[in-house]
């Protein structure tokens, strides 16, 4: 197996398929695990099913790229005899949501803070170089749960909901832009043991977002105001009639400022991330 080498865990989901395209392209061969059928794999990497138990058959002095929920990472990792690099995503809510109104939340931003000091434990355990990033808000036109929900909210009702004044700050980060973060952080020498987080190209206010999404597709924006006591009320009758996942915390953060450095990973990795411009109609 000539040229770098890797091994993928979480390779089906948006980031795992388009950091596949970038390794394939960029010389690496290697193998993606996943619990069932994985599909095509691109030149240069196989599909396999991740055993019960056991050390995983990695491919010799490999690069291990995560993309599983990091909380899921620590006793996998603890099987990858051989892995020579890490590189794994966290997420930006273990900062965002560890003062949440709701307990499911701030359990889980504790859940992830917890694994990523699980996680650089093991590798300094097993002599392996470690680099964790922290995406804010990904998103992948059609194919991502939140900026694609707004999407679909937005073509059906013709109309979004917002708790004003919707000023919250985000940094969406686009899905290719994560995977070549991996990437470059995999080489980047100020990238060596390391969390970084990692913002998206630009910061616009949850009302520019929502009017952005809009834009993208071909519609002309139109927020409705609506008071948070009404807000919560109707949230969670919605929810309860569609089994949505969301939390009614989601309407708090409408106007909470959810932004974090984007310098040391600039600085790190040497990558500029793309302006949030989404493309409903291309799909990317």
């Amino acid at each position: 197996m000539s040229g770098p080498r890797a091994a993928v865990f979480g390779a089906t989901g948006m980031v795992g398929r388009r950091l596949l395209r970038r390794l394939a392209d960029g010389g690496w061969r290697g193998v993606c695990f996943s619990r069932g059928a994985g599909g095509a794999a691109p030149p240069g990497f196989a599909w396999a099913v991740l055993p019960a138990e056991g050390p995983l058959p990695l491919p010799p002095s490999a690069t291990v790229f995560s993309l599983v929920p990091l909380p899921a990472l620590p006793p996998l990792l603890a099987r990858a005899d051989g892995a020579r690099r890490l590189v794994a995503l966290s997420t930006a809510s273990a900062v965002h949501k560890a003062a949440s109104a709701d307990p499911a939340e701030r359990a889980f931003a504790a859940d992830v803070v917890r694994a990523e000091g699980a996680v650089a434990r093991l590798c300094r355990e097993r002599g392996i170089v470690w680099t964790i990033l922290r995406p804010t808000l990904i998103y992948d036109p059609g194919r991502d749960r939140n900026v694609s929900a707004i999407a679909a909210f937005a073509r059906r009702a013709r109309v979004f909901p917002i708790v004003p004044p919707g000023t919250g700050l985000r940094q969406p980060i686009h899905a290719d832009d994560v995977a070549r973060a991996m990437l470059a952080a995999a080489d980047a020498p100020g990238a060596r043991d390391a969390l970084l987080d990692l913002p998206g190209g630009e910061t616009v206010t949850w009302r520019e977002m929502v009017r952005r999404v809009f834009r993208a597709q071909g519609l002309r924006p139109l927020l409705l105001p609506v008071p948070a006591v009404p807000a919560r009320l109707a949230f969670r009758a919605w929810r309860a009639a569609t089994g949505a996942p969301w939390s009614p915390a989601l309407l708090e953060r409408m106007n909470r400022d959810q932004t974090l450095d984007p310098a040391p990973a600039r600085a790190a990795l040497g990558i500029e991330c793309r302006l949030f411009r989404p493309d409903f109609r291309t799909k990317g």
